[in-house]
């Protein structure tokens, strides 16, 4: 798929307008034009446009401000304002500043007791919230958070590909991670 950008075969201008469109007045982006900002969309939107080389669609300071807004009193971050805190959000809002260079905005120490206070000691996996079930979703988001945060033992991962940093190096090997537009005229 990312040698469909690079070739040519997908209208990446056209694509990351469409994104560009989706921002709302707070900073942050929803599923379509003028939809609720949205951590997890969030995510996704930065994620296009920063494989797009399309970020200067995004104001960081005000989208950064927003999705540090998403860090609750329990230290656990929510996808939009007034919802329950979610170890989901630990990548998805994490992500997103992180490409921003924002990562430094978050209470990190708070957020990691959040997302441990998660874990199930005994049968392993993170859940959504302290005490319930644990799954996979929640397992992959709260470990990938805990990667954002340096957390020791985590080997780094990308934030705009949520793979390990090795694996999207070796993947790349030498090629740009995003698209130019000089790429593809060359």
């Amino acid at each position: 798929l990312l040698d469909q950008l690079h070739g040519g075969h997908v209208d990446v201008d056209k694509a990351t307008a469409f994104v560009a469109r989706c921002r709302n007045f707070d900073g942050g982006f929803g599923v379509t034009p003028g939809g609720e900002s949205h951590a997890g969309q969030i995510f996704t939107a930065v994620g296009a446009l920063a494989i797009g080389g399309a970020l200067h669609h995004v104001e960081s300071d005000v989208l950064g401000w927003w999705l540090c807004e998403r860090q609750t009193a329990g230290g656990g971050l929510n996808g939009r304002p007034e919802k329950l805190q979610d170890v989901c959000y630990s990548w998805w809002v994490l992500s997103a500043l992180a490409v921003l260079g924002r990562l430094e905005w978050i209470d990190k120490e708070a957020l990691q007791a959040f997302i441990l206070d998660c874990q199930d000691e005994h049968g392993g996996g993170i859940s959504d919230r302290p005490e319930d079930q644990v799954d996979v979703f929640h397992t992959f988001f709260g470990v990938a958070g805990l990667s954002l945060m340096g957390y020791e033992g985590l080997k780094p991962i990308d934030p705009m590909y949520a793979l390990p940093v090795e694996t999207v190096e070796r993947v790349f090997a030498g090629r740009p991670k995003t698209y130019t537009r000089a790429e593809v005229a060359a």
